[in-house]
């Protein structure tokens, strides 16, 4: 069996690699937790990092594949087949489960407890305490001139300075020696420690990263979604799409995703007729976040004509059989603005239909069956329109003109 062995502290794994694991196991369909994720890159030493990187840049040839089935690619030569079998039959959770076990295992023998020492009881005869003399009592306004006055101090001394407690370590790796780095102070103690911070985006250094995203994703709100997992915002709030753009414009990838997501907004709007809450959907976005795009992308004027024709498409007489497969969704009326006028112009439609052949049947199956065979309809689809219209009960007592 393959021994399985931490060889770093997992948040010595750096932040890059980790995003780009947790973005290659993402498209392995096998996504993971950014803690996952460093636990499993703590089976690596930072010399295997760039042979990360080398299976990460490329798309992967099976699926599923989780961050321990990368470390075992990386480490042990194991083939991209034979991971995924594994991460299908739950070895890698096995794997884990090890890792922790043999992690507090190491733990439990490190830590040594004190022996307690045999303590003899003797007896001491207490001085006398000294009798203190009665202060004055102070007003008010004294104490609290007192307590805000500033500390005076010695020369040459050094200032006291409040110790921050170190932050919470991932379970079962107290063992793992930890770097000497700085304790962190102010409003950054409460950051997590498994992400970086937004400025880290601008540097130029992290150009290549995000070019590497960019080149993956359809569009800006799954770059958000991506950088999100590896990075905070401003003052460790979460990453917003403000930031994110701003991000592309200062490595000047904006022009190329831009194009990408215009060529996406429009193919899914033409194939969803106009539904922008469809399209949404196709393009994993929710309905504000395709708006927002769509008015940065100075898109609107193209996306209402499109909308405009298929809403002339649903009123159109001549399209009767498409108007009447329109009749039970009304959440895509709604979407192009028709709920009023789309049922009155097809009742409208329909009147005049009845009027033309009414004087030559006697009920109302022989007038569903008639017209469905003179106008190409569906007999079923005809019926309901009338069911749902309010006319079925009306279709030969109204008085022809």
């Amino acid at each position: 069996m393959i021994d399985w062995q931490r060889k770093r502290h997992p948040e010595d794994v750096p932040t890059p690699v980790a995003v780009a694991v947790a973005d290659f196991c993402r498209r392995a369909k096998a996504p993971a937790s950014p803690a996952v994720v460093r636990d499993a890159l703590s089976l690596l030493s930072d010399d295997e990092d760039f042979r990360v990187r080398e299976v990460t840049d490329l798309d992967p040839q099976h699926t599923p594949l989780g961050p321990f089935a990368l470390a075992d690619i990386v480490s042990f030569g194991t083939d991209q087949e034979t991971a995924s079998q594994r991460e299908q039959t739950g070895y890698y959770d096995m794997v884990r489960e090890l890792v922790r076990a043999r992690a507090l295992k190491k733990t439990a023998i490190d830590v040594t407890e004190p022996v307690p020492q045999r303590v003899v009881p003797y007896i001491t005869v207490e001085a006398p305490r000294p009798v203190k003399a009665a202060e004055p009592r102070r007003s008010k306004s004294e104490v609290i001139a007192q307590k805000i006055a500033p500390r005076r101090r010695d020369a040459g001394s050094a200032p006291e300075r409040t110790r921050v407690p170190a932050p919470a370590t991932v379970y079962g790796t107290a063992f793992l020696p930890r770097r000497d780095l700085p304790m962190p102070r102010g409003r950054f103690t409460r950051l997590d420690p498994s992400r970086s911070a937004y400025e880290t985006l601008l540097r130029p250094e992290a150009r290549a990263t995000v070019e590497a995203l960019v080149e993956q994703v359809p569009h800006r709100v799954a770059l958000l979604r991506t950088l999100d997992q590896g990075y905070l915002g401003r003052r460790g709030a979460p990453l917003s799409l403000t930031e994110v753009e701003a991000v592309l414009e200062k490595h000047k990838l904006a022009t190329a995703l831009a194009t990408r997501e215009r060529d996406a907004i429009v193919a899914a709007i033409a194939e969803s007729r106009g539904a922008l809450g469809k399209a949404a959907g196709a393009l994993n976005m929710k309905d504000g976040e395709l708006e927002q795009i769509i008015d940065h992308l100075h898109l609107r004027k193209a996306i209402d004509d499109l909308r405009e024709r298929f809403a002339r498409e649903a009123l159109s007489p001549r399209n009767l059989s498409y108007r009447l497969e329109l009749v039970p969704r009304k959440r895509y009326l709604e979407d192009l603005g028709l709920e009023r006028k789309f049922p009155a112009a097809l009742e409208r439609d329909l009147r005049e239909l009845v009027a033309e052949v009414q004087d030559g049947v006697g009920s109302v199956p022989e007038l569903i069956d008639l017209l469905a065979r003179q106008h190409a309809l569906v007999p079923d689809l005809l019926r309901r329109a009338f069911e749902t219209l309010g006319l079925l009960e009306t279709l030969l007592t109204t008085p022809r003109k």
